[in-house]
C-alpha cells in the first residue's frame, strides 16, 4: 500500500529549521515530490500523511537516542531539535513509553484505519471544538450574551482585563479565565 519512508528528507528539513510546524514539513516534502500536492485532500489522504510524518518522526526521535547527537521533541503544535541531554541509565527514553511514539509506530495502524474511521474522528473533534456549552460557558465570563459580535467581545475583554489585572488589585485567575474565553469566542466570531 505504501512504501514510502521521509526520515532522511525530514531529518534534513528539522536540522535546518530547528523548530517547525507538521504543516511546514509536508509542504517540504510536496515541495520535493515525496508527496503529491493532493496529499490533504480527503479526510483518509489527510490521515495517511500526517501518520506518515509522524511515524518517521518517531523513527527519527528514536534514532536521535541512539546516536546521541541531538534531542527531537515531538508534540501536536510544534517539532523542535534540541541539544542532546543524557539521560541516567535508569531512566526510560522518552519514546519508549509514549502512548504517541507506541501509535505512529505501529504501521497496523496506517493500513487498518478506513475513511470511515478518519470521518469519524473528524465529526468528533469538530462537534467538541465548536461545543455550544464552551461558547455560552465563554459568553457568561465575559458577562455577554447573544447576540454579540466581535468588536462587542473585545471591548467587553479589554474592560474586564483593566478590571481584574493584578497590577490593579485584581485576581490573576479570573484574569486567565476572561482570556480564555475570549480565545474561545474567537473560534465562533471571528
Amino acid at each position: 500500500m505504501f512504501n514510502f519512508d521521509f526520515v532522511q528528507e525530514i531529518k534534513a528539513f528539522v536540522l535546518e529549521k530547528s523548530k517547525c510546524k507538521e504543516y511546514e514539513i509536508v509542504r517540504y516534502l510536496q515541495g520535493k515530490g515525496c508527496l503529491p500536492d493532493n496529499a490533504l485532500a480527503t479526510p483518509l489522504a489527510l490521515f495517511r500523511t500526517h501518520f506518515l510524518v509522524f511515524n518517521a518522526l518517531y523513527r527519527l526521535q528514536q534514532e536521535t537516542i541512539i546516536h546521541q547527537q541531538y534531542q527531537l521533541e515531538i508534540s501536536s503544535i510544534q517539532v523542535q531539535v534540541k541539544p542532546f541531554i543524557r539521560h541516567s541509565s535508569h531512566e526510560t527514553q522518552p519514546s519508549e513509553f509514549d502512548p504517541l511514539a507506541l501509535f505512529y509506530l505501529d504501521l497496523s495502524h496506517l493500513y487498518q484505519t478506513q475513511e470511515t474511521d478518519v470521518i469519524k474522528l473528524l465529526d468528533q473533534f469538530w462537534r467538541y471544538y465548536f461545543d455550544d456549552s464552551q461558547k455560552q460557558a465563554a459568553l457568561k465570563t465575559l458577562k455577554l450574551c447573544e447576540p454579540v459580535d466581535s468588536k462587542t467581545i473585545k471591548q467587553q475583554y479589554r474592560r474586564l482585563a483593566m478590571q481584574h489585572h493584578p497590577d490593579r488589585g485584581g485576581d490573576a485567575n479570573t484574569l486567565i479565565e476572561i482570556h480564555q474565553a475570549v480565545e474561545c469566542l474567537q473560534m465562533y466570531y471571528p
